[in-house]
């Protein structure tokens, strides 16, 4: 599964837009996310995955930051060695509701896009 991080952009900017800044809204939450549950539950992923899409978007310390204080803390994620994470089931479940964000969101604009070529 390829992580498209423009979309994904736009998706949490979609959000934020709601006033929603943590979740849906915070973007390396997204990313960070979707790259654990792209190697699945019982795989190791490297920080180093991680950071080929969060380095385009962010710097290197505020994800480890959010590794630390939002993953691992809340139990989403799980340290298994210097610069190795597994996601654990809380953080799959968790990343399936991102994913059904991008999906209302798909929705949301589709909806918009046909209002829009409603004759007034």
């Amino acid at each position: 599964m390829e992580i498209d991080i423009e979309f994904e952009q736009e998706v949490a900017r979609f959000y934020l837009s709601m006033g929603i800044t943590t979740g849906p809204g915070d973007i390396q939450y997204r990313l960070i996310l979707l790259v654990l549950a792209r190697n699945g539950e019982d795989a190791v992923t490297r920080f180093s995955e991680i950071r080929e899409y969060t380095d385009k978007i962010a710097d290197r310390g505020s994800i480890g930051g959010k590794m630390k204080s939002v993953f691992q803390l809340e139990g989403l994620a799980l340290k298994i060695g210097h610069g190795d994470y597994i996601i654990t089931h809380k953080g799959l479940i968790a990343a399936d509701f991102i994913k059904s964000t991008s999906v209302y969101f798909k929705k949301v604009k589709d909806l918009e896009h046909i209002i829009k070529r409603i004759p007034s």
